[in-house]
């Protein structure tokens, strides 16, 4: 069991806001473990080099660059990078040395000429105002008797953004750099030193000279200042740091894995297109950034874009970028040979255009450096259908190249937001995939915290400022649907405590926006259907849907909790608002929901909305939907995941195999046409070519084709079932994936038209498992097991341990 998985309670308290205030008085948080420690802070201030007092609007940001000149206080932007120094004497020696750092929008942090860490894109980014992360640092083995030297590198980030990108859909202004330190030094004679930050810091200008999350990063070498964070550095040139208002928002510690550089992937081919152009090709499309190594002149600027595809010609295509420029400039200091690669900027890129390079650059002056959050992977898909592998390969790097923190649409073009829909329908396969307990955990306190404390509604997108105009519970009840799955997967009853009341409040008040229990038409629907004519916000009936989805999820949150009152009570008012669903959306003639699209169908028919003795006639017309499209599917990113879904639970895995392995538009083979390493925003292949929101079909692998199917009055796989799909064009699914109680393995082939099943179960886990009917005659098991027959073919009851089954086809 992973002991990150234990639920743990965090003391806290909020920043108190002043003109030159203290950050924090008292920070209490407890580790996973159960230990506590405190972040005891009378000495450090928030320090930076703006002004006392920045402008703070509703909602708390800058969304427009004509502010910038309107503001009062006045905004200065400067989008250098800051250099922050300090000396301090250690006279005894050091049992242990913490220092507790953040620092807005990036920071590195240095002691004694040594980076502290290996952290990258710190802090991850957050609604300032609600929260900011901080990093807990040990500096135990660098400090030494005498003088030493802290400090740190701030970014632009997220918090300090171009004005050009003042967009509350893209990067709202918080304020200019800042930072907060604290370095605890406890002494072997059980004293204690405590330094923080404040105004006898020091502060210069850095050697990036600009740095933005979407344009990329300037590097002059030429602008270093050799021994900055050592001792002996002379900082009398150097302005005393200034004293800064709080961000607002509570300190947190960061439990959610650190972003990483994670893998380094070598070229496998550098062309050049034109004359002083190379291209290098990574092989693979993801994010990060790249390191180079050069020698040449003082002086030389070496220009680096990036782009996910190329021109017929050879050269870049940076389409899909969209405005984000996603260049770094190195300036060369002309000191032997060099190395660079970017700090406080990352993109989504394939390939990889270099200018400016003294003389032939060879493949290996150059990495590609591979940056997400250190989710590490547990889950493992593998099957004889190369297809289905390639569509496993493109969701897991897709997904990889997403989770920077928070899990994100897309690496390359200038947006990069958590939009809720797409972190819904793909959390099943990441979890699948990866260990994003804490990932998961993290993300969804946010959106917590981000909830309208006057109206309850949720935002669509974390994290950012809830902004009020843009509600759509298509997207919104992501909330309540990730908070059970996570339930279910990793048996957390913490998290629904947690979160039970901020349900609730929403449930209540998509009750104040409907009538007669029906919502109105919203903006997103099933966003980037091939439906002929669709609008945006289509079917209608999709939010209505989703009202019922999260009443029922609060009824069973409830009587997980003990609240049965209120379990009774949203249990009712789902009832109430399937009657009015089916009134209104459902047409008992021709047996279809609104027009009769496939998921206007698929989505009631998986969520039980349809009348029972109706369900057989709207499976039958949605069947009758794929083949007048020719075999093909018309659902966008929520039809992608519930039209397979509604096919399995009804019993036409085989309908929802022939989707997963059609060919031509739309299909997912068609996502991957031309080599492409990672899955498109859209089925036509524009926009993004590394979004994971059409990867949910791997979570269908797992629990489909392996047949891995948590169980939800039993979460937290102390009871699943093992319930494997068996295609007739499929010989052989291997899969396996860590759970909390251990690793549940999956393995089956066909030999000699017989089928073998092989099955681990982890320790204090049980299962079901079904032999299918097409194959159980004659089922032998090792060790012998006492089946039971089903209408489904042949179950088993199993507890911890792995066992054999071979069935021979029932004819």
């Amino acid at each position: 069991m992973h002991a990150t998985h234990v639920p743990h309670p965090a003391r806290r308290i909020l920043c108190p806001i002043a003109l030159l205030c203290i950050a924090l008085v008292l920070c209490a948080v407890s580790g996973f473990a159960g230990e506590t420690s405190l972040w005891t802070n009378t000495l450090a201030h928030w320090i930076g080099p703006g002004p006392a007092l920045e402008p703070r609007p509703t909602p708390g940001v800058l969304t427009n660059s004509s502010q910038l000149t309107n503001a009062s206080p006045r905004v200065d932007y400067d989008g250098r990078s800051i250099l922050l120094r300090k000396s301090f004497v250690v006279t005894k020696p050091v049992r242990s040395a913490v220092a507790r750092v953040t620092g807005l929008g990036y920071f590195e942090f240095y002691c004694n000429g040594k980076r502290v860490g290996d952290h990258v894109l710190a802090p991850a980014v957050s609604n300032y105002r609600k929260s900011i992360l901080y990093e807990t640092l040990d500096l135990s083995p660098l400090l030494r008797p005498g003088t030493n030297i802290v400090g740190l590198i701030l970014g632009n980030g997220w918090f300090n953004p171009l004005p050009k990108w003042w967009d509350i859909y893209r990067m709202p202004w918080f304020g200019s750099k800042r930072a907060l330190a604290q370095i605890d030094i406890d002494f072997q004679d059980g004293t204690r030193q405590t330094i923080g930050t404040d105004d006898s810091w020091r502060t210069a200008p850095g050697p990036v000279i600009s740095s933005c999350v979407f344009d990329g990063e300037t590097y002059d070498a030429t602008a270093e200042l050799p021994g900055w964070d050592r001792p002996g550095f002379n900082d009398s040139a150097w302005e005393p740091a200034r004293l800064v208002e709080a961000p607002g928002g509570i300190l947190l510690p960061r439990r959610m894995p650190a972003i990483r550089v994670i893998e380094h992937l070598k070229p496998v081919s550098i062309s050049q297109p034109k004359p002083g152009v190379w291209v290098v090709d990574f092989g693979q499309n993801f994010a990060g950034w790249a390191r180079l190594t050069a020698t040449g002149p003082r002086g030389t600027r070496l220009t680096l874009r990036h782009a996910e595809d190329l021109k017929p010609d050879g050269t870049l295509d940076t389409t899909s970028n969209e405005k984000a420029a996603a260049t770094d400039t190195y300036i060369m200091k002309g000191e032997g040979t060099e190395t660079y690669e970017p700090r406080f900027t990352f993109h989504g890129f394939r390939y990889l255009e270099v200018t400016g390079y003294p003389g032939e650059p060879k493949p290996e002056y150059f990495l590609g450096c591979v940056v997400h959050s250190d989710c590490q992977p547990i889950g493992e898909f593998e099957c004889d259908n190369e297809l289905i592998n390639r569509i496993h390969r493109a969701t897991r790097w897709s997904q990889r190249g997403n989770m920077l923190g928070y899990p994100m649409d897309c690496p390359q073009r200038d947006e990069r937001l958590g939009w809720f829909g797409d972190a819904m329908v793909t959390m099943e396969e990441a979890m699948f995939n990866f260990d994003m307990a804490d990932f998961y955990r993290h993300w969804l306190s946010g959106i917590q915290l981000n909830q309208s404390e006057t109206t309850g509604d949720i935002s669509i997108l974390s994290p950012r400022p809830y902004v009020p105009d843009e509600s759509d519970p298509t997207w919104s009840s992501a909330y309540l649907v990730m908070v059970w799955q996570f339930y279910v997967h990793y048996g957390d009853r913490q998290i629904l405590a947690q979160h039970y009341d901020s349900m609730r409040r929403y449930v209540e008040f998509l009750g104040t926006q409907a009538t007669n229990h029906i919502l109105p038409k919203y903006w997103i629907g099933d966003w980037g259907t091939t439906v002929k004519g669709w609008k945006e916000g289509e079917p209608v009936s999709v939010v209505t849907a989703f009202y019922y989805y999260d009443t029922l999820i609060l009824s069973k949150a409830a009587e997980v909790l003990g609240k049965r009152a209120e379990s009774v009570k949203y249990r009712s008012l789902a009832a109430d608002i399937k009657q009015a669903f089916n009134r209104k959306f459902y047409d008992p003639k021709t047996k279809n929901y609104e027009n009769g699209t496939q998921f206007s169908n698929a989505f009631p028919l998986f969520l039980g909305l349809a009348p029972p003795g109706d369900e057989p006639t709207l499976l039958q017309n949605i069947l009758s939907d794929i083949d007048k499209n020719n075999g093909h599917f018309t659902v966008g990113v929520l039809g992608a995941k519930y039209l397979l879904e509604a096919l399995t639970t009804h019993g036409r895995s085989d309908a929802a195999y022939r989707l997963v392995t059609q060919t031509g538009y739309p299909s997912w083979a068609h996502l991957l046409e031309g080599g492409r390493t990672t899955l498109s925003e859209f089925w036509d292949l524009h926009g993004s070519h590394n979004h994971v929101m059409l990867g949910s079909v791997d979570g269908w692998f797992f629990e489909t084709l392996a047949g891995i199917e948590p169980d939800e009055e039993h979460p937290g796989f102390e009871h699943f079932h093992v319930k494997p799909f068996i295609p007739d064009s499929l010989n052989r699914v291997r899969a396996s994936t860590q759970t909390v109680r251990g690793r549940v393995k999956v393995e089956w082939h066909k030999k000699d038209g017989a089928l073998n099943l092989k099955v681990t179960i982890p320790p204090r886990s049980r299962a079901t498992l079904n032999m299918p009917a097409s194959y159980s005659r004659n089922v032998i098991t090792i060790p012998a097991l006492k089946p039971r027959k089903t209408k489904d073919g042949i179950t088993f009851e199993v507890e911890a341990g792995t066992y054999e089954f071979h069935g021979t086809p029932d004819i």
